[in-house]
């Protein structure tokens, strides 16, 4: 049942937006006038909320604070983007009709290194901010994501934005629409960090950008690329359509950001835009039209599709397919449309690893073939260990491309599934080891924080292995005598490449894991 708390100047009223949001079940909390001093986080919460003033006014009810980066937490090390005045982490919320500020002025400060001071941050996603005041100067709103392999969408909608310095920005789906950007100081609106596998970045619709009357003609660039800790997968998206620009923006409408060239794929662009007085148009190299499809931009806002489709396989040699000329060999990717019944597109490539994966562009091709509702099943870890150009670090490279491969596939409104590699065949005596060091944990461990389905294949085929026994297993992969193939005719001893028998064994696991998962029907459909 929907239940509202007031936040207010009376004995009737929680003292502090905080209080009342220890309430696990509030759908609603009214803030009532005033100017209401205090830093907020919207925890993770059960149900929809709703946060707005009293009045419907945002000018005379405030939520006001004054941290700015570089200050020192609980922790006495310096604060990051914790510094916020209010931070949204939940999903589903709701904010109308407030002020949110912070009133860190960097001008008076200017022998501290760092001057970003935010007022609002936003992690969750389905997050409405509607005829509110965001308040600022550098970094005022940051519209992000929980990590780079989560996707969120946030509409802003009519509301003022004031900064100077990057004050929208952020790796989020975000629509902002309507409303006012005003600049307080010369410097850039916008600085994107979309990952590069997510289509959809920073959408402005129908803003009016405009400025303080001291902020000098061609003094403010619109986009920037913002490559947080020199991260190459963030090639930030800022479209602009339909919006008024007035003379404080500069003919350059781009420019480059931390020795990265906005020329260098950052998605960029603006059409439909409207000269207020005094204001000039885009400079020829700067002329990036586009045509964004406002309606379309928050695609995603609702969770995806059941997950019904195809299923896709992002995988090495263990699931690739192969000519009848190598027969026995076969990747279980290769058997699964016949094992689970379902339409199968398998991009598994031997020799692939995340690495080459992502930079070989299959990672985008297969993605250009993901729909609404498919299923995407993404096994590596075979060849990330190799000593070659396809090694991805398993503290570092590795997470970071398996967390590209999650956002292109959760952006696409289809069902990623992580897929720890498949065993290799390794006996100690009578006991199946463990050929993959640390990659199957890495694995398990980005399934549980990302909250993404895991089929544990590692697990499973060691113990197919051990029931196989050390002998019985080579039926499962390439232990050929002479003569026995003609693919092979000097015979073979191969305990990474499975053959028909092993392959079909891992896909039965497979389609097993997925109807346990809830991804296929018992019956394998």
């Amino acid at each position: 049942m929907p239940r509202s708390i007031h936040v207010g100047d009376d004995a009737d009223h929680a003292p502090s937006l905080t209080l009342a949001l220890a309430d696990p079940d509030v759908t609603e909390v009214v803030v009532h006038p005033g100017v209401h001093v205090e830093q907020v986080v919207v925890a993770p919460r059960r149900r929809p909320l709703l946060i707005r003033s009293a009045s419907g006014d945002p000018r005379d009810t405030i939520l006001s604070f004054d941290l700015r980066q570089g200050d020192r937490g609980a922790d006495g090390l310096h604060l990051v983007q914790d510094c916020a005045t209010l931070t949204i982490d939940a999903d589903d919320v709701t904010l109308r009709d407030l002020t949110v500020r912070n009133t860190y002025d960097k001008r008076l400060g200017q022998d501290v290194p760092d001057s970003q001071a935010l007022a609002l941050r936003t992690h969750g996603t389905r997050l409405t901010v509607e005829g509110c005041h965001l308040l600022g100067r550098q970094d005022t709103l940051l519209l992000d994501t929980p990590s780079f392999a989560a996707v969120s969408h946030v509409h802003v909608r009519d509301c003022l934005i004031v900064g100077d310095v990057d004050f929208v920005y952020g790796r989020a789906t975000a629509l902002i629409e309507g409303g006012e950007i005003r600049s307080c100081g010369a410097g850039y609106v916008a600085a994107p960090s979309t990952v590069v596998e997510n289509p959809r970045g920073l959408l402005f619709h129908g803003v009016t950008l405009t400025a303080d009357d001291d902020v000098a003609p061609g003094s403010v660039h619109l986009a920037r690329p913002w490559h947080p800790g020199g991260r190459p997968e963030a090639v930030g998206q800022a479209l602009f359509v339909d919006c008024t620009v007035g003379p404080h923006v500069a003919a350059d409408r781009w420019t480059d950001m931390g020795g990265y060239s906005w020329r260098d794929g950052a998605r960029f662009g603006e059409s439909g835009t409207r000269l207020a007085e005094g204001a000039v148009a885009t400079s020829p190299e700067h002329d990036l039209p586009v045509s964004a499809d406002v309606a379309d931009h928050l695609t995603g806002w609702d969770a995806p599709p059941a997950p019904t489709g195809r299923l896709h396989v992002l995988s090495d040699s263990t699931a690739s397919d192969y000519t009848p000329e190598r027969a026995p060999r076969t990747g279980w990717g290769q058997v699964l449309a016949e094992t689970s019944g379902r339409d199968v597109a398998n991009h598994a490539v031997s020799g692939m690893s995340t690495t080459s994966l992502v930079a070989g562009g299959h990672l985008a091709a297969a993605l250009e073939e993901v729909r609404p509702g498919d299923v995407v099943l993404v096994g590596f870890g075979h060849n990330d260990a190799k000593d070659d150009a396809r090694h991805a670090d398993p503290y570092r490279e590795y997470p970071a491309n398996l967390r590209r491969v999650l956002a292109g596939v959760r952006a696409r409104r289809a069902t990623p599934v992580l897929v720890t590699p498949v065993e290799r065949r390794r006996f100690d005596g009578e006991r199946s080891r463990g050929t993959h060091g640390p990659y199957p944990q890495v694995v398990r461990h980005l399934a549980a924080a990302e909250g993404v389905a895991l089929v544990d294949l590692t697990r499973a085929t060691r113990a197919l292995w051990q029931a196989q026994g050390a002998e019985g297993s080579k039926e499962s992969f390439l232990w050929l005598t002479r003569g026995q193939w003609p693919g092979y005719p000097d015979g073979e001893q191969d305990d990474t490449h499975l053959s028909d028998t092993g392959a079909r064994a891992v896909a039965g696991i497979v389609v097993a894991a997925l109807g346990d998962l809830g991804v296929l029907d018992p019956t394998g459909r």
